[in-house]
């Protein structure tokens, strides 16, 4: 619970903590036929890498030799990768349960977080995301 809450503190605002633990346990089930037991968490391979970065190469997204790579190694990562909130362990411990396998925030400074179900959905979000970015300079 203390890797999935680390995570959750990492990848999410607290008001979509909930959602995204029911994600990472969507990702993580067998029954999975979008990310295969991938938890592809951008937080993690940023954690491995010993650095804190919004940005990683396409090389270091690859990087097996990373053991928090979890584009490339399947569940969860070998410890937390940070000190997790209260509400971030209260919901690794109550994930809401949903049909959700992606999410990306949109918006930095309003934490508008979207939801997808599959890859294709994802993409839109993130084209979303990086449209954003380029409205606004500086922020990503």
């Amino acid at each position: 619970m203390l890797k999935i809450a680390s995570i959750l503190q990492a990848e999410a605002q607290p008001k979509d903590y909930a959602v995204v633990a029911g994600a990472l346990n969507n990702r993580l089930s067998e029954q999975n036929d979008q990310t295969h037991g991938l938890l592809q968490v951008d937080s993690a391979v940023i954690y491995g890498l010993d650095r804190y970065t919004l940005q990683f190469s396409k090389q270091e997204k690859a990087d097996k030799s990373n053991p928090y790579n979890t584009y490339v190694h399947r569940g969860l990562p070998p410890t937390p990768i940070g000190s997790p909130a209260d509400s971030a362990i209260a919901a690794a411990v109550n994930p809401q349960e949903n049909d959700f396998y992606y999410w990306v925030t949109v918006n930095i400074a309003t934490g508008e977080t979207k939801f997808a179900r599959t890859y294709q959905e994802h993409q839109r979000y993130q084209q979303e995301f990086r449209d954003w970015c380029q409205a606004n300079p500086g922020q990503c």
